[in-house]
């Protein structure tokens, strides 16, 4: 486990250490803490540029306007959309953000624009059947896979030009991964559609795509599938979360306290992942043997390389170790399958086609 006062002094060193540009991908709740920390600690730094992926205007704007008391020097831009299981609306959002850093940075500084930390939080609990997209994906799934990785691989060209490297944080469950259906991938079958085999899919596909970007871009790229224990959030009163669960929830409130992650620490811990201070969890092929300021030993990525630049971390810092079955699903060549699926969807989505595999 890593300290809270060890993750707070490399965050603290993180915002001093150069200006940072940031992106969040939805903040209604965890995404919202992280934000929050990054302005507290940047009101002490070089400063910070951030751009804030929302679908409602008014909580945004609250969020943004808090960050801007707890950094007034910070620039803080809301970047509205809609559906984000849609990849043409996450293409739009992305667009928007690289058009947007190239004229600030060629209107200040001068030099190449980048990002040094995406992170990602989009998703719902949904338990009910698998709803399909009019791209032909699974809601839930693009918001946990399809639509995360299409952020990295659009933001690609600004995330390679940090020197932190670029960082990208997905939160959700590493630990996720049980049952897979191979002959079913995309979840298309009602009998294979649940909530855990949704989870488990989604968790596994982002496992082999982290391993598959980090080894693409060797030295540029460090990714993250963060599982941040259990913190309270509006998830639980989303729409599509069963009553039984709504109420269990809100009369267990007194009780949260004593088996939850404070949010505060909460946001704490997903910016540490980005510290430069640490040297924790450094791009493929980085210079794994040093250790950072706060004295931490470099973290071994999901393919059993230190180092390797693909990392499945759990709430405190430790790793989550992958399962039997990665190997066997590695030495069988899905990882590849898994890679030339997603980018299949991609591609198809691209050419205005309705995914149907």
């Amino acid at each position: 486990m890593v300290s809270l006062d060890v993750v707070k002094h490399a965050n603290a060193a993180l915002v001093k250490s150069q200006p940072l540009v940031a992106v969040f991908v939805s903040t209604s709740g965890i995404g919202t803490y992280v934000l929050q920390a990054l302005a507290s600690h940047a009101n002490k730094g070089q400063g910070v540029r951030a751009y804030i992926v929302a679908r409602r205007k008014a909580a945004a704007d609250k969020i943004t306007s808090e960050c801007q008391k707890l950094c007034p020097k910070g620039q803080f831009r809301l970047v509205q959309t809609d559906d984000l299981a849609l990849l043409r609306n996450v293409d739009r959002v992305c667009a928007e953000i690289t058009d947007a850093e190239t004229k600030e940075v060629a209107a200040t500084t001068g030099g190449k624009p980048k990002i040094d930390l995406l992170v990602m939080t989009q998703g719902i609990l949904a338990f009910d059947g698998r709803k399909e997209t009019k791209e032909g994906i699974d809601q839930s799934v693009s918001l946990l896979f399809y639509s995360r990785m299409r952020f990295i691989t659009q933001l690609i060209p600004l995330l390679t030009e940090s020197p932190l490297p670029g960082h990208v944080v997905s939160v959700f469950g590493p630990q996720r991964d049980e049952k897979i259906f191979l002959d079913d991938i995309s979840l298309r079958n009602p009998k294979n559609y649940g909530f855990g085999s949704m989870g488990s899919h989604a968790s596994y596909l982002k496992t082999f795509y982290f391993e598959y970007l980090a080894a693409k871009y060797p030295g540029k790229l460090s990714l993250i599938h963060y599982f941040p224990g259990l913190v309270a959030t509006d998830a639980f009163a989303g729409e599509s979360v069963p009553m039984f669960i709504k109420l269990t929830w809100k009369l267990m409130t007194p009780l949260q306290k004593l088996f939850t992650v404070p949010k505060a620490e909460c946001g704490e811990r997903i910016l540490f992942l980005a510290s430069k201070a640490s040297k924790r969890f450094p791009a493929r092929d980085s210079k794994v043997s040093e250790k950072g300021t706060v004295g931490l030993e470099v973290a071994t990525a999901s393919d059993g390389v230190v180092g390797g630049g693909a990392y499945r971390v759990d709430w405190d810092g430790g790793i989550i170790p992958i399962k039997k079955n990665h190997e066997k699903l590695r030495a069988d060549g899905w990882g590849e399958k898994f890679v030339a699926h997603t980018n299949k969807v991609f591609a198809d989505v691209e050419a205005g086609k309705v995914f149907t595999e």
